[in-house]
């Protein structure tokens, strides 16, 4: 999640942003479907017939929120140059998961495609499913925006002791659910007001900061003691991490929920406040951090959301984040998606830009397959995904500067 969005899943938390990722831009619509590309191989028997309309799994794989428009492979931007390098690995996790039964089929069958043969992935692929742009239902086409997030590497340790004095907690046992009211804060605290047992909104993060009584009570649900509270924030925002702990262990922090309050932007904050000016990234919010070390519990609590997390040593810190779909991720293959537009566990072609590289003066494009993998509160609509970039600080800077318009297309089952 770039800093922009906050995930769950991964942030997949709070998916929570640094403010490249506020605008929504383009999309276009596909032409009219012609008969697939004559080069695939494999025999007639095992060719489906080229759909005009979307399969009946379409409405299981796709939400009210979409309208799906006809596509053909030649339709999908750099198609045939994506080198596939990651797709049967993040494919193949898919297939480890709880799928419909629709994509259940298509990994079933694909179980003989060898796992090293390029070529014979994009065929298998382009047999067993047919493109469909995504757009939004409404018709109103706000465009598409695609961010990035990542896991960050962090350092702490399981007790408290200097430099490791910022707590992260794990979920604390009285957090409830709550029907959202007008404060749009959907969790809550079990509290006895005029003798009566009632649910109150949790704690911002604000008032966590300024009592205490509360702040004692939360920490003794600690999972991990960290040793700056800027690394704290970007753990917040992508919703995972790992943590590496004085005696070269590995702690891996997986999402495990919120204090229900909405999420604001701290970049936005600092722009807002006449701090900063111009893009604020993850680089931005950490030198002024450097600077004004006294005013950053005020940033902090500018945003109320509070993130909380389970751990558990590691002992493979290079697999990526397990996500919403319950798979780890794979760098550059696996994206967030608001769910309720597009089920997990789709492969989605991905058309996008990837930020400057400092040797070019103009953003690259960026065309890819992905699977919809996690899931975060930010990322919401249909034309609207979050590339996860991989693990450490090189992966961070990417995602941080992931912030461009870009474009869906669904990959459905033709034969279900």
């Amino acid at each position: 999640m770039s800093v922009l969005p906050h995930r769950p899943g991964l942030l997949r938390h709070p998916r929570a942003v640094l403010l490249g990722v506020l605008g929504l831009m383009l999309a276009s619509c596909a032409t009219p479907p012609s008969p697939p590309p004559a080069n695939i191989t494999s025999s007639p028997a095992e060719m489906a017939p080229w759909p005009a309309t979307p399969p009946g799994t379409a409405t299981t794989l796709t939400g009210p929120g979409v309208k799906l428009l006809p596509a053909r492979w030649a339709d999908l931007p750099g198609w045939t140059q994506d080198d596939f390098a990651g797709v049967w690995q993040a494919f193949r996790r898919d297939c480890g998961a709880r799928l419909p039964a629709a994509l259940a089929a298509v990994c079933a069958r694909a179980a003989a495609v060898p796992a090293g043969d390029t070529q014979a992935q994009r065929a298998f692929i382009e047999v067993q499913f047919a493109p469909w742009q995504v757009t939004p239902a409404s018709g109103k086409d706000n465009g598409g925006l695609i961010t990035g997030y990542y896991a960050p590497v962090l350092h702490g340790a399981l007790t408290r002791a200097w430099p490791y004095v910022v707590p992260v907690w794990g979920l604390p046992a009285d957090l409830a659910p709550r029907a959202p009211g007008a404060d749009g804060i959907t969790g809550g605290r079990v509290a006895w007001v005029d003798g009566q047992q009632r649910v109150l909104p949790f704690w911002s993060r604000a008032q966590i900061q300024s009592d205490p009584a509360v702040q004692a009570r939360l920490d003794r649900n600690t999972v991990v003691w960290l040793d700056s509270a800027v690394d704290a924030l970007f753990l917040q925002v992508q919703g995972s991490g790992l943590v590496r702990l004085p005696d070269g262990q590995t702690l891996r922090l997986s999402y495990a929920g919120t204090n229900g309050w909405p999420y604001k932007s701290v970049g936005r904050w600092l722009l807002d406040t006449d701090r900063v000016q111009g893009t604020v990234t993850m680089s931005t919010i950490r030198a002024w951090a450097q600077m004004h070390p006294d005013e950053v519990p005020e940033m902090l609590a500018a945003n109320p959301r509070v993130v909380f997390f389970s751990a558990a040593l590691d002992t493979q810190p290079q697999r990526g984040p397990t996500g919403a779909l319950g798979v780890p991720l794979t760098a550059m293959r696996s994206i967030a998606v608001d769910k309720r537009a597009i089920a997990l566990g789709l492969p989605v072609w991905l058309s996008t830009s990837q930020p400057y590289d400092g040797k070019t003066s103009a953003p690259q494009a960026l065309n890819r397959l992905v699977f919809a993998q996690d899931v975060g509160s930010a990322i919401t609509g249909a034309v609207r995904a979050d590339l996860f970039t991989g693990t450490g600080e090189a992966a961070g800077e990417l995602a941080g500067r992931m912030q461009w318009p870009g474009k869906m297309w669904v990959l459905l089952p033709v034969n279900p």
